[in-house]
């Protein structure tokens, strides 16, 4: 499977996922509201779903080049400019991104390691909920990577 299939995926997924808070969310509104019984895991199960779907959404946000700008100086620049903020924009994204891939790995790594888990009823282990940090970025780091070499390709050329 290849990058561009797993970045459309992660993008249905994250739809998918907002879609069934959505859902569970409604449940309990039924359940808490209708039938006086409410559950125990839908706050902390939305939560956790609603990390995932953030997340995965950001590579899929930067393939269709949906990422918020501020327009300010960027509408008032031609189209070389355009390209040259666009260039910075994703040096810096690459930037951050690679910093929050590494202390992400370290801090969900360390909950595997000393097995940390939610102060809930549930008990989910932390490191289901942080792994989404770092490995979301890193596909974000994988595609602006692309994008950065596929930039310079078209200088060069």
């Amino acid at each position: 499977m290849n990058l561009e299939k797993i970045i459309k995926y992660s993008g249905y997924l994250s739809s998918g996922l907002f879609m069934l808070i959505g859902f569970i969310v409604s449940f309990e509104v039924i359940s808490r509201y209708i039938f006086n019984s409410p559950t125990i895991w839908v706050n902390e199960i939305s939560r956790f779903l609603q990390i995932w779907a953030t997340y995965l959404a950001l590579t899929y946000s930067f393939h269709k080049n949906d990422f918020i700008r501020i327009t300010v100086i960027y509408d008032r620049v031609g189209q070389s400019g355009k390209k040259i903020l666009d260039f910075i924009s994703m040096l810096f994204i690459l930037f951050f991104s690679s910093f929050v891939v590494y202390y992400g790995w370290l801090i969900a790594y360390d909950s595997l390691k000393v097995g940390r888990t939610s102060s809930t009823i549930l008990d989910v282990p932390s490191f289901l909920t942080e792994l989404a940090i770092p490995l979301c970025f890193f596909l974000l780091v994988i595609r602006v990577s692309i994008e950065i070499v596929r930039k310079l390709g078209l200088l060069i050329k």
